[in-house]
């Protein structure tokens, strides 16, 4: 009667050791957009052509969830978490017996910094907490180019918001957003190619505008916006940042 070998104890036990054949797997993290097209102006409102967007962007099945996922990120990690109050440990005093023990017809009590007294610890209160999670770079940026591309039809391109501000007065900017279609009673979001100063002092007594530039567009101003105003060198960055590969586009 001859000794079965390990290998042989393994099939018997689990079936056969044959290594199975590999299985090709595509997964598409992301597709490029069908190019919309969005109006180009001149700052007095004037209609001087379009431009195509298309970036590249999340799969239909998955793209409300990451933008939901970036959103919840952002905002969370923008909590402080400094909150904290004192047990009754950290409460000063509390060292002398309030009362005596008897007589009083009242409870036992022998630390003014119990949880029950006014003015003592609190039980089981908030401490500084660190509220930030964590996520990937490449989800981040293909969560907010999801964004901008599904609110493309609410995007207007104007030739230069900066040279029609240069005064820095509130007036010229809302004029001026309103002649491009940005009405001053709804939510606007202006992105700019770079920070300009005129146009940030202009519009920081705007209550329903938010001011981005190109390389720091924040995800909630975008799903928050009613009319998204980009500069034309502010649209060509996005282009450049997110727009999809060569290869992708042709697919």
């Amino acid at each position: 009667m001859h000794r079965a070998t390990a290998g042989q104890a393994r099939t018997t036990a689990f079936g056969s050791c044959r290594p199975s054949v590999a299985r090709t797997v595509v997964v598409r993290a992301a597709v490029a957009a069908k190019p919309v097209d969005v109006p180009v102006k001149s700052a007095d409102g004037a209609s001087v052509g379009s431009e195509q967007l298309s970036l590249r962007v999340a799969p239909t099945d998955t793209a409300k969830g990451l933008v939901h996922r970036y959103l919840v990120y952002v905002q969370q990690n923008a909590r402080r978490g400094t909150a904290s109050t004192l047990t009754r440990s950290e409460v000063r005093g509390g060292g002398k017996k309030p009362y005596k023990q008897k007589g009083t017809g009242g409870a036992r009590r022998g630390s003014s910094t119990s949880p029950l007294f006014p003015g003592g610890g609190i039980s089981f209160g908030p401490k500084p907490k660190d509220w930030s999670i964590k996520m990937n770079k490449k989800e981040r940026r293909l969560a907010l180019a999801t964004a901008l591309q599904s609110a493309a039809a609410d995007v207007v391109v104007v030739d230069s918001i900066a040279d029609a501000v240069q005064d820095g007065k509130t007036k010229s900017l809302v004029s001026t957003l309103g002649k491009v279609g940005a009405a001053a009673d709804k939510k606007t979001l202006l992105v700019l190619a770079a920070a300009d100063e005129a146009v940030m002092r202009a519009g920081r007594n705007v209550a329903k505008l938010a001011i981005n530039t190109a390389d720091a567009i924040q995800v909630f101003d975008v799903l928050n916006a009613d009319t998204i105003v980009l500069e034309k060198a502010a649209l060509e960055a996005v282009k450049a940042a997110y727009a999809p590969a060569a290869e992708a586009a042709a697919q």
